[in-house]
């Protein structure tokens, strides 16, 4: 009698079901929020003062909010482009001389 591989496919699923598992945490991790109020507070002042920042809050909406993050980005702040939205809602939100920014 000739034996049957009985085990292949459940081998097969098991491989594809931790595949997806892998694939799903990777996910998740890319999409991970971005501290805002620590990205400016460490990315942003590693060029210039909280100053700069605070002289422009409630000056600035969201898009030109973003347009000057991607300006010092492009100049070579270390702030991933992904997060340039989120920076840019912070700034735009935060009320004259709020802190931590004018302290």
């Amino acid at each position: 009698m000739k034996k049957t591989a009985s085990f292949t496919p459940v081998i097969g699923v098991t491989v594809i079901i931790l595949f997806a598992g892998v694939i799903v945490l990777c996910d998740v991790d890319a999409r991970q929020q971005v501290d805002p109020q620590s990205t400016v507070m460490t990315k942003c002042t590693a060029c210039h003062t909280t100053r700069r920042i605070c002289d422009n809050l409630g000056e600035k909406d969201r898009e030109e909010w973003i347009r000057t993050v991607s300006e010092m980005v492009s100049k070579g702040a270390d702030v991933a482009e992904q997060d340039i939205p989120v920076v840019a809602e912070y700034l735009a939100n935060l009320e004259p001389g709020s802190e931590p920014v004018c302290r």
